[in-house]
């Protein structure tokens, strides 16, 4: 029996199988904010191999497509060529299954990989994550910001093979040049043949003579790297923007990662968002309520005017409309929505009490007179 063993992305950010999309993008927040390595100096490689396992699981659940299929066939990409050669929703790769069988066909049949399969493969390089502090009115008309980090790039002076002058090898002497080696084990079946990925040259079928006295051998350098990121208007606290080949330079002049930027958003206390709305609070008193009122608030872009009409009641929702957020790709901004709530003093002077028997009184001799026809 073969089993194949997949991440789960709903386990990793810890949703139910039923979660909204909203539901996912909270845990994702909540999640980045944890787990982000800059958090975790004492266990970083933990925290990275977590981070992007995060990341992974936000772009697979995040994307209705996506979620469709991986909820179907447990994977996410272009479907395989099956066994049978049809082709067809499947989470079985044609070339994975055969692979892990490979083994066992060359210790019946002699046979395995070639040299050319076990040559040394360019390794991508490790994907870098970055974060940058921006404030709410970059998030309103976007803004450009300068990002500088330590990376690996590939050494000029081996072009990436660690060897001097790029050239310094020789043919390994354990196999040959051929990159791999061969064994015979006597079985119940005879003397069968196996081959495997030679260790001393690690498939490359080359020795380096001498190290590159620039990188010591590694093919790589560390290098600072300073580019400038451009920030659209509309992204969100814990938004990612993606910069290709920005990461670390990859092993064996292999291709550069990718440079990941998280985007910390500095909040305005007071004003909360939901998609592209911004949501508070205030408090008026009860004759600001009765009588009707202007007041300043905090908005997104400083100090705001808000009406309050005359018979306002406690919760009600008032609207600065066009006052909010925009959309991550353009279009109207939303609203500043404002729930108001009415103070009731808990103490008040012999004066007001008095205004307010008076005011009382008044009331009550209105309604009644209305109730009895006294108004017309």
């Amino acid at each position: 029996m073969i089993v194949l063993a997949k991440k789960d992305y709903y386990e990793i950010l810890g949703v139910s199988r039923d979660a909204s999309t909203d539901d996912v993008k909270k845990a994702y927040k909540e999640l980045v904010k944890k787990w982000h390595p800059d958090l975790h100096p004492d266990n970083k490689s933990e925290a990275e191999q977590k981070f992007k396992e995060i990341h992974e699981a936000y772009e697979v659940l995040s994307d209705p497509q996506k979620r469709t299929q991986y909820d179907r066939f447990g994977y996410v990409g272009q479907p395989q060529e099956n066994v049978y050669g049809t082709q067809q929703g499947n989470p079985f790769n044609q070339q994975d299954l055969f692979g892990g069988f490979e083994d066992i066909f060359s210790v019946f049949f002699g046979q395995g990989r070639t040299a050319e399969e076990n040559q040394t493969r360019n390794i991508r390089g490790e994907d870098i994550y970055v974060t940058v502090q921006i404030e709410t009115k970059d998030v309103l008309y976007g803004t450009e910001k300068e990002v500088e980090y330590t990376r690996y790039e590939t050494c000029q002076t081996c072009h990436g093979t660690g060897a001097k002058d790029g050239n310094a090898f020789k043919t390994c002497p354990k196999c040959h040049g051929t990159g791999v080696v061969r064994v015979q084990q006597r079985t119940f079946f005879g003397v069968m043949s196996t081959q495997t990925t030679c260790d001393m040259c690690g498939g490359s079928g080359k020795i380096i003579t001498e190290k590159c006295p620039v990188c010591g051998g590694r093919g790589r350098v560390t290098a600072k790297k300073k580019i400038k990121v451009r920030i659209p208007a509309g992204v969100e606290d814990g938004g990612r923007l993606r910069i290709s080949n920005g990461g670390h330079a990859g092993e064996n002049a292999g291709p550069y990662g990718d440079l990941f930027v998280i985007l910390r958003v500095k909040e305005i206390p007071g004003i909360k968002r939901e998609g592209r709305d911004a949501y508070s609070e205030v408090t008026i008193d009860f004759a600001q309520a009765t009588l009707g009122t202007e007041i300043e608030i905090d908005g997104l872009e400083g100090k705001e005017t808000l009406s309050i009409p005359a018979g306002t009641q406690p919760n009600t929702i008032l609207k600065l409309r066009g006052k909010g957020f925009p959309y991550p790709n353009g279009g109207a901004r939303g609203d500043h929505i404002v729930k108001v709530n009415v103070l009731i003093p808990k103490r008040i002077s012999k004066e007001q009490e008095e205004l307010l028997r008076k005011y009382a009184d008044l009331a009550h001799t209105g309604v009644n007179e209305k109730k009895h026809g006294f108004f017309r």
